[in-house]
Parts: structure tokens; sequence; C-alpha cells
């Protein structure tokens, strides 16, 4: 009997003097029936030509470039990974980061004889080397209410983490939303949580993160970060309504005002508004809130002097 194949999909884009490592990584896996589907997202630098060299070397690479007409970004590389894998098993991966060599093994062991949909691993970050290991991304991968401290952020993995079952995805029509800057992960993993009652987990840290610098300028892509998480914490409110409790609903709440604050002071107050009109259609949301932050949107607009109406 052949052992279940396991798909690794991962976007790239300009990432040629890190993703060999990550590649490395993989082929070094003791679960040797995988197949790593890397989807370049019109890369400019030489990851086109080191990743025919990859592709050379082990035929379990496979490399494809995202078609033209789909839209860009790593989303859209994911979900294009996805449309032409053919596991039965998926783990979504960075091409920065490193793969531990037992995690396929370790995690195909337990979730093959399983009906649990998937499993969690533990993951390290890191900066510069790998032997420069700051701590866990998050101490907590699991707890009895997993659904709600994921959506408060006490319980969190990224993309990289989880091992999947393939058909679980299919039948539920889970994908990644191409239009997010950020929090597609927290928007995907809270989709497949509202759709389980439980999942494995392990505390080893098969995976480790490499650190990278943040910007703090107010730039436009920090506007589309804050569009991107108001959006997914007001679907997470509006869509998940039955299963939050009352600390996730004040704790999304409280996250939709920070988004409109910071949309506020970037000066963009067309989104600013934008946001304060669907927060204002929010079953969950009162008025008073909706008037403290039209007050300090105002303020803001006007003297720049608005962020005590938002606490």
């Amino acid at each position: 009997m052949s052992k279940p194949l396991v798909s690794i999909i991962i976007p790239t884009f300009n990432r040629s003097h890190l993703i060999g490592q990550t590649l490395d990584s993989i082929c070094s896996q003791t679960f040797n029936h995988w197949e790593c589907i890397i989807v370049n997202d019109s890369s400019t630098d030489y990851t086109k030509e080191l990743l025919g060299f990859y592709v050379a070397k082990d035929s379990r690479i496979k490399y494809f470039d995202l078609p033209k007409g789909l839209p860009k970004g790593g989303n859209s590389c994911r979900n294009y990974g996805f449309s032409v894998c053919k596991g039965e098993y998926v783990n979504w991966f960075d091409d920065d980061d490193i793969m531990v060599s037992n995690k396929l093994s370790f995690q195909m062991k337990h979730l093959a004889c399983s009906d649990l949909p998937f499993m969690v691993c533990q993951s390290l970050v890191f900066e510069g080397s790998i032997e420069n290991i700051l701590g866990y991304r998050k101490s907590r991968i699991y707890s009895p209410d997993f659904f709600n401290d994921f959506v408060i952020n006490e319980v969190k993995w990224l993309t990289q983490a989880p091992l999947i079952k393939k058909k679980f995805l299919l039948m539920n029509n889970i994908s990644f939303n191409v239009k997010l800057y950020q929090s597609q992960e927290r928007d995907y993993f809270v989709k497949i949580l509202s759709l389980t009652m439980d999942y494995l987990h392990d505390s080893r840290a098969l995976v480790l993160l490499r650190k990278h610098q943040e910007s703090i300028s107010y730039s436009k892509a920090d506007v589309k970060k804050q569009e991107s998480n108001f959006f997914v914490n007001k679907n997470i409110l509006k869509e998940y309504t039955s299963l939050l409790n009352a600390d996730s609903k004040r704790y999304l709440l409280k996250s939709l005002k920070s988004s409109i604050r910071q949309a506020a002071r970037y000066k963009n107050y067309k989104l600013c508004l934008q946001m304060l009109f669907q927060f204002t259609f929010l079953t969950t949301s009162k008025m008073k809130d909706v008037i403290k932050v039209l007050i300090g949107v105002i303020i803001l607009f006007f003297f720049n002097k608005g962020d005590k109406f938002f606490n």
C-alpha cells in the first residue's frame, strides 16, 4: 500500500537569497512522499533560475508561474498552488522559513489515523542564523475553547504549522481571500476552526520562522493593513456571532475601533468613514460607541487631537 502524498505549497516573490534554505529543509524530510508546489509571483531576481536548479535536482519540486489574469499576491499563489496539487494532505509554507526534518513524518503518523481534519505543531522564531532562536511564535496553540481563544489571539499559529487533510478543505470550499493584504491567515483559520469540533496538536517545535524587520513608517501599506484587519474582524463578528463569547465580541469591537482610528491618523478619511459606516450597522455595536468614534474622527480631521475618544 503506497504512502499518502503530502503537497507543500509555497508562494514566492524575490526570495532567491532565502528560498534555497527553505527547499533544502524540505528535501531533508524523513517522510519522503511529498510534492513541493512553488508558485512564482513575477519575481525579478534570480528566483526562476534558482528554482530551475532545484526542479532538475529533485522531481518532487514543481515550479509554476502565477498565470496572467489572476490577482497578484501570496494568497492568489496559494490558491493556484492548491488547484494544481495532487496530495491528500496540504502543508502551506513560506519561502523564507525552515521545516524541521521530522515535521511531515511526525504529523502524518498521527493525522493519518485520525478522523480530525488537521494537526498543528509549535513554531520557533529565529533571527539571522538558525542557531539564534528567539523563542516561540506563540506559547499556546490549543485550548478547550480554541475558537474564541484564536479570535482574541490567545491561541495562534501561522500557515506553516498545520498539516491539513485536503478533502476537508475541498468539502468546505476553503480558500485564501485574494483581496486581503494582511490577516489572511487569521481569516483562513477562523473559517476552519468554525467548522471543526477539535484538532490534533503537539508542543514539538517543527517549524522555524525567520524574523523580519517591520516598517514603522505611515505608508500606504499601513493603510492597506488596517483595511484588511478591519474587514477580517468585521467578518468574524458578523458571520460567527453564535460561536463568539462576550470577551471575543469586546475584543473585536475594540479592534475595529482601532482600525478606524489608524485610518484617521494616516489621514485616509474616505476609508475611515467607510469603516465607520460599516461599524455602525454591526448588530453588536452600541450607538454610544459609534458616536465616540465619529467624534474622534471629526476631531482628528480638524485638530489631529482625537485619540482619547477612541479609548
